[in-house]
């Protein structure tokens, strides 16, 4: 416990909660009051803390995310039907991803220069050539456009809100993302890829459609539901 406590740099009383919340798994008992800690503890503390810290995420979804990545991988047949899916969908995904949107649209006249090398640091989005000159893919130009809507609203900085507050949205669409594909692979086991890759892209408006809707009435039923007691004690 010394040791894990000086490599992670996380207190003991913090190891322990995260060992009952069921985030890290039990040492080895190596005698009453002796355990042995491996390096899947160390390597497991730093993925706890660098979700919590760079994503923002609370214990809950941070147990989500850990029980989701332990059953991430995905056959060698899965895997290949993939990459088929991917040589069926090349064109579609290249369409999607050329940078073809010149940074200068944004920058600066509504999003400052620090904004933007806050987004590429933390991965959000890829700038294709130099930050004053350089270009965006069409989804990154939404992101980045996001963004400015967002401080154009009132979330941003003046607000304490920084682009790295994006990464919440990132973390969420990455596990979504891999869920899906379970779903979607279980679901066609032994198709094609010409019959997935019709189902992707006949979907992929849906599910946008289908996130906005369920994203607005967790909202409302948040705005509903917190406090609702304090309002019937008055």
């Amino acid at each position: 416990m010394r040791d894990l406590v000086r490599e992670s740099g996380l207190p003991r009383e913090t190891i322990h909660f995260y060992k009952l919340q069921g985030l890290l798994p039990a040492p080895i008992k190596t005698g009453r009051n002796t355990a042995l800690y491996t390096s899947e503890h160390l390597e497991r503390l730093r993925h706890i803390r660098e979700l919590q810290e760079r994503q923002f995420l609370p214990l809950k979804a941070i147990r989500a995310v850990l029980d989701e990545s332990a059953d991430e991988g995905f056959t060698p047949e899965q895997e290949d039907l993939v990459r088929r899916v991917r040589a069926t969908l090349g064109g579609w995904v290249h369409a999607q991803q050329s940078p073809t949107v010149p940074v200068a649209d944004f920058v600066p006249s509504r999003v400052p220069r620090r904004e933007l090398r806050a987004l590429v640091e933390a991965g959000l989005l890829q700038v294709h050539g130099t930050l004053e000159r350089g270009r965006l893919s069409e989804d990154d130009a939404v992101i980045l456009e996001c963004w400015a809507q967002f401080k154009e609203a009132g979330l941003g900085p003046d607000r304490g809100v920084e682009p790295a507050e994006f990464r919440l949205y990132d973390a969420a669409m990455e596990q979504l993302v891999r869920r899906e594909a379970r779903l979607a692979l279980r679901a066609y086991a032994g198709a094609s890829a010409d019959e997935i890759s019709a189902v992707v892209e006949q979907a992929g408006p849906i599910i946008g459609r289908l996130l906005g809707a369920m994203h607005r009435k967790r909202l409302r039923q948040f705005l509903a539901e917190v406090g609702r007691n304090g309002d019937d004690d008055r």
